[in-house]
């Protein structure tokens, strides 16, 4: 299995490759990396088993529409058959109408393109999910849905607006020491929007990854704390942790932390917006992590600027424990 985080601008676009299928989540709001990758599994004589679009806010769903827009026009061959199942939780499908296309609703007018593509290139296995929804197999890959749950899709489906969730205070030039001692969870993202945005658990082989997208805190709390149930009451390992709402001190809490166990951290966004990631965000793992003193704990770019927006220092990396390691690959971060 190899799962890169492409460069994609400011929001998420995750490939997973595996035994010849392709997962394609999110598509970021810069498709230059991403066509690449799409053209890459074209030329190879396969196709895109699954796409999944967490959300419909423009960092994660505008290469979406750039992708679609190339599949209708045959760029990929028989338009209906290149993208085989889409996990789209829907204003049509949720709704079960059409949502207006109005200008006012953050990325609705991206979210009706990208349904009236999916009609155009007759895409007949697209579905919404839940916390509910059976796993998805392909081979010895496995993504098990942990969000949104049926009780906050029904509420927003009468959502009349949705706005991004920040509190747009840079942290970049404040030395660690001095923003420790103001680590709290007092300031948090209640969004609705963000709240509905698809959680995945990914396991194949022998590892395992969570995936976030812009989830709420309140709402990873309750994901979370349902794994450590199942984990027999003890924290729940991961391989790597997308964090969620690329790096943002509001989305992350110490609830969580403290019931994972986790060292690999990915932060993806190129940092040329809403000032993330927050230095604050990666002070949270630091200081609640489940981890020896010889435990190092490691944040993992896909872009080189935004490790190099938190001004970090030699002595700060010795203090803390941790290392920052830029994209590995051109066009982002692979594992």
């Amino acid at each position: 299995m190899n799962v890169k985080f492409l460069k994609a601008g400011n929001g998420d676009c995750i490939i997973i490759h595996n035994n010849n299928k392709n997962i394609l989540i999110d598509g970021g709001n810069d498709s230059k990396y991403l066509r690449e990758e799409i053209n890459k599994i074209y030329i190879n004589g396969e196709k895109i088993d699954l796409l999944v679009i967490t959300h419909h806010d423009d960092d994660h769903i505008k290469g979406i529409i750039d992708i679609l827009e190339e599949v209708e026009k045959g760029t990929y061959g028989n338009k209906s058959e290149f993208i085989k199942q889409v996990i789209f939780n829907s204003p049509r499908l949720f709704l079960n109408k059409i949502v207006p296309n109005e200008e006012k609703l953050l990325s609705y007018k991206q979210a009706h393109r990208v349904e009236e593509l999916l009609i155009s290139i007759d895409q007949k296995n697209w579905k919404i999910v839940t916390n509910e929804s059976d796993p998805i197999v392909l081979d010895n890959l496995k993504l098990e849905i942990l969000s949104p749950i049926s009780e906050d899709i029904d509420k927003y489906s009468n959502n009349t607006g949705a706005y991004l969730s920040t509190d747009y205070k840079s942290d970049w030039d404040s030395p660690m020491r001095f923003l420790d001692s103001y680590i709290n969870d007092d300031s948090q993202d209640k969004s609705l929007f963000n709240k509905n945005s698809v959680v995945l658990k990914l396991n194949c082989d022998d590892k395992k990854i969570l995936l976030t997208g812009d989830v709420t805190p309140a709402r990873l709390e309750k994901i979370v704390e349902d794994l450590v149930v199942k984990n027999n009451g003890e924290p729940v390992e991961f391989d790597y942790i997308k964090m969620p709402h690329h790096g943002s001190y509001r989305s992350i809490s110490k609830k969580i932390i403290e019931n994972l166990k986790c060292f690999n951290y990915i932060i993806s966004t190129n940092s040329k917006k809403y000032n993330l990631p927050n230095k604050r965000a990666l002070l949270k793992i630091l200081k609640y992590s489940n981890r020896s003193n010889k435990e190092k704990i490691n944040f993992l770019f896909n872009y080189e600027e935004a490790l190099q927006s938190l001004e970090i220092t030699q002595k700060e990396l010795k203090d803390y424990n941790f290392t920052l390691t830029k994209n590995n690959v051109s066009n982002g971060f692979s594992i």
